[in-house]
């Protein structure tokens, strides 16, 4: 009976890493959904501790992630580096909900939605330019 409880939680948790991964740039959270399949898969064969599920979560989630990403990468998508092609200093986009420095808001680039913050406040639909970026926000200036 214990499968049925933490075993079926891990493997609905990587379902819903998977499915998240359609909706987050930088495909990483795909193999933290093959590590949560993986410890669904000890769980079925060994019953096993919460403190030791959560290690193989972690190990087989980064040991996927660091020799599998690449690999993978190369095949799902054109090029062998996504995230230098996607926000790029010069890139126009549309603000999408409305910035107020030093909140953050939210634009619109290449059909993908990203944080973003500017100098000055941004109302929705403005257009503006991609001035940097760090990580997952996007720091942007309206387009002249």
């Amino acid at each position: 009976m214990q499968f049925y409880d933490t075993g079926l939680f891990w493997l609905v948790m990587g379902i819903m890493l998977f499915l998240m991964e359609m909706a987050v740039p930088g495909f990483v959270l795909f193999f933290f959904g093959v590590g949560a399949w993986v410890t669904a898969g000890v769980l079925w064969l060994y019953p096993i501790s919460i403190a030791l599920q959560l290690a193989i979560f972690l190990v087989a989630s980064l040991v996927s992630l660091g020799v599998f990403r690449k690999l993978f990468k190369g095949s799902f998508f054109d090029g062998d580096d996504l995230d230098d092609d996607i926000a790029e200093e010069g890139d126009t986009a549309e603000v999408v909900e409305a910035i107020h420095p030093p909140k953050k808001g939210k634009i619109k680039l290449a059909g993908t939605f990203w944080q973003a913050t500017a100098d000055s406040s941004l109302a929705k639909g403005a257009i503006v330019r991609v001035v940097t970026r760090d990580g997952l926000v996007v720091h942007v200036e309206k387009e002249q």
